[in-house]
């Protein structure tokens, strides 16, 4: 069985169909359409794409304080474990200004804590009060090629 190439590619007008569609969070999380449409508008999401559609995607700003920062990441859940989350997440690594970058995610997402410590990335904090009963865990990479001497 032959599998097809996975392309990164910056998120063009035409892909917010789809990214809307494969985010369940868009009906029930006030403000989230809205956040993803400036994010596609203003080239700060990633989608991975596979030949078939697009696969997953992620947003890459500075809202962390200005600091670079995966604010969002999300594969479709047809698609899981399958390295796509992997690939944005590297590709986002090679564009990344600077010496770290940034992410977080709740502490009831064990499968992105877990992704995230598999790729290097280390817990620098908790914020509690964003979601009740769920604090929310930063972590940070350093980048191999620009790392802390």
């Amino acid at each position: 069985m032959q599998t097809a190439t996975l392309i990164i590619d910056v998120a063009t007008d035409a892909d917010l169909p789809r990214v809307l569609a494969i985010d369940p969070r868009v009906h029930d999380t006030p403000g989230r359409r809205e956040f993803l449409k400036r994010a596609v508008g203003a080239g700060e999401c990633f989608v991975a794409r596979d030949g078939r559609g697009i696969d997953g995607f992620a947003v890459f700003d500075r809202s962390f304080f200005d600091q670079p920062f995966i604010a969002l990441l999300y594969v479709d859940p047809s698609r899981r474990r399958r390295g796509i989350a992997t690939a944005l997440i590297r590709h986002i690594e090679s564009v990344c200004p600077g010496d770290r970058l940034f992410t977080s995610t709740n502490a009831s997402n064990v499968a992105m804590q877990r992704a995230c410590e598999a790729l290097g990335f280390v817990r620098s904090g908790y914020i509690e009060n964003l979601d009740e009963g769920d604090p929310e865990i930063v972590y940070v990479r350093w980048l191999p090629t620009r790392s802390k001497s």
